[in-house]
């Protein structure tokens, strides 16, 4: 049996960069893809409700007879996983609000993007306008232009 040694995971700080958060996103994805009952909302087609007291299974469907009964799961075993999976992505960003992640989250995209909109990272057409002030200084190798992107 080949076992695979998981990279360590490391928490966020309160100042991050959009290069450090990508890096930690991957690390992170890649250590959940490792739990089969995460693989399913990893996906960027996977999405589910918001966590409210009307909607406690987050419009999560019970599997179908079709899927093979040791993978078939309930609405209630796929929220205990999704949840338990989001609680993941918030231990190692403690610096956000568990419940934007936990309870309000429809997709891990949102995910990303509430962790990215936290730092300042979002991608905006007032961003877009930044570029114009950008210059190669002298004696500055041009990819470094793309790195302050």
């Amino acid at each position: 049996m080949t076992s695979h040694r998981l990279p360590k995971q490391w928490s966020r700080s309160s100042n991050e960069s959009i290069t450090s958060i990508e890096a930690w996103k991957n690390n992170l994805k890649y250590i959940l893809s490792f739990d089969p009952n995460f693989a399913d909302f990893l996906t960027d087609q996977s999405l589910w409700g918001k966590k409210t007291n009307a909607t406690p299974l987050r419009d999560c469907p019970n599997d179908r007879e079709s899927v093979p009964a040791a993978r078939r799961r309930t609405a209630a075993q796929k929220v205990t996983h999704l949840e338990t999976m989001l609680g993941q992505i918030t231990n190692y960003a403690p610096v956000i609000s568990r419940n934007s992640i936990i309870k309000n989250s429809t997709s891990i995209s949102g995910v990303w993007q509430t962790i990215r909109q936290h730092y300042g990272l979002q991608l905006t057409d007032s961003r877009f306008m930044d570029l114009a002030n950008i210059s190669l200084k002298p004696k500055q190798r041009p990819e470094v232009l793309f790195r302050i992107l």
